[in-house]
């Protein structure tokens, strides 16, 4: 069976389980249409409603060349209209070449991250299932554009769709449970971090590639796949010290190599990092609101995933740390500004017991 055809069986009849109520808009580019044909036809198969949406590289780069930023600061019609009667959205990653990202200015994409809030906030709100599948970023094109082996590349990905959910599932609800029980978090590594921060009683999700009821009645509808990660949104005022983040951040067609962040009584007061910081901090620096604050903090849990590409987030025993908007994990940060950084040999230590020890865990 085609990698491609496998991911479509398991995200309709397990992540989501699209059901023949369902009204399901697919939305692809040009380059991974036979990944869009796959998924419509097996939500057919489910009676499901389905309406496939196509984006190109050209119109993508071209509008935020053409529009001026007022126009992308308003949340598209289009967008609104489709969240009033849709049931699931599924995006598949695109653009196929992140090369032309370089030619955008920064304030052109945080006008279109500001339109996309009153999107996300109306989808949030009306309970949308949403998949997200990375598979679609694994192009050369980008491959080359971050030095990325893209044989590597692509049989980390589809390793990683193969991980048993449940397998994930089970461990992932022992972590949660020593998240949802613990007051304190101290996160440390040889790069420098040195973090605490606190968690309070908020709902800790397990990310194992599936939507079950239990998770949508908690607020978790999104779902990517691969998957595999643990998360909860700390108290966002009780950040102190710094984060140093060994995993390269991709962005905008370059790579931002050792991130350090730096809070002071709750805040962000230093970003920062060893190569190109403006391709991350500028978005930033043109966000909005709960910027900076500390809005996330993962542990991954897919023993088949690595670092080292896009999918950081959920190799088994990295941490993520993540910033700004998070009020769709349950936070309390309202900002149109969100970004996550990775590390692959952390400590961490919940109220003084060691559970992640250099990257590997100790429970």
């Amino acid at each position: 069976m085609k990698i491609v055809d496998e991911m479509a069986k398991t995200l309709v009849n397990e992540s989501l389980r699209i059901k023949k109520t369902d009204v399901v808009i697919v939305s692809t580019y040009q380059h991974t249409i036979d990944m869009a044909n796959a998924l419509a036809m097996e939500c057919f198969k489910k009676g499901a409603d389905v309406l496939m949406t196509l984006d190109t590289d050209d119109v993508f780069y071209g509008h935020l060349k053409v529009l001026p930023k007022s126009n992308l600061k308003v949340t598209s019609a289009h967008c609104l209209g489709l969240a009033e009667y849709t049931d699931v959205n599924i995006f598949i990653g695109g653009p196929e070449d992140p090369g032309p990202m370089k030619t955008i200015p920064s304030d052109k994409y945080s006008a279109l991250f500001e339109g996309e809030a009153g999107h996300f906030e109306k989808s949030r709100k009306k309970g949308i299932r949403s998949a997200y599948l990375p598979l679609g970023m694994v192009t050369p094109q980008r491959a080359k554009v971050y030095g990325f082996p893209y044989n590597a590349w692509m049989r980390n990905v589809t390793d990683s769709m193969r991980a048993s959910p449940k397998e994930m599932a089970t461990f992932g609800k022992k972590l949660a449970n020593r998240l949802s029980k613990a007051k304190k978090v101290h996160v440390t590594s040889k790069e420098g971090t040195d973090l605490t921060f606190r968690l309070g009683k908020r709902n800790v999700f397990t990310y194992d590639g599936i939507l079950s009821d239990a998770d949508i009645k908690k607020g978790n509808t999104f779902v990517t796949l691969p998957s595999g990660e643990v998360g909860v949104a700390p108290i966002e005022n009780s950040t102190e010290g710094t984060v140093v983040f060994d995993v390269p951040q991709p962005s905008t067609g370059k790579l931002v190599k050792n991130m350090k962040w730096t809070f002071k009584k709750g805040k962000l007061i230093k970003f920062q990092a060893s190569s190109n910081v403006r391709a991350l901090k500028d978005f930033y620096d043109n966000g909005h609101g709960d910027k900076d604050r500390i809005g996330y903090f993962g542990i991954g849990i897919n023993p088949k995933a690595k670092t080292g590409f896009l999918m950081n987030t959920i190799a088994n025993g990295a941490v993520t740390i993540g910033i700004g908007g998070n009020m769709g994990v349950g936070g309390k940060n309202k900002s149109d500004y969100e970004t996550v950084g990775t590390m692959s040999k952390a400590t961490v230590e919940l109220d003084g017991e060691v559970i992640v020890k250099n990257g590997k865990f100790a429970i």
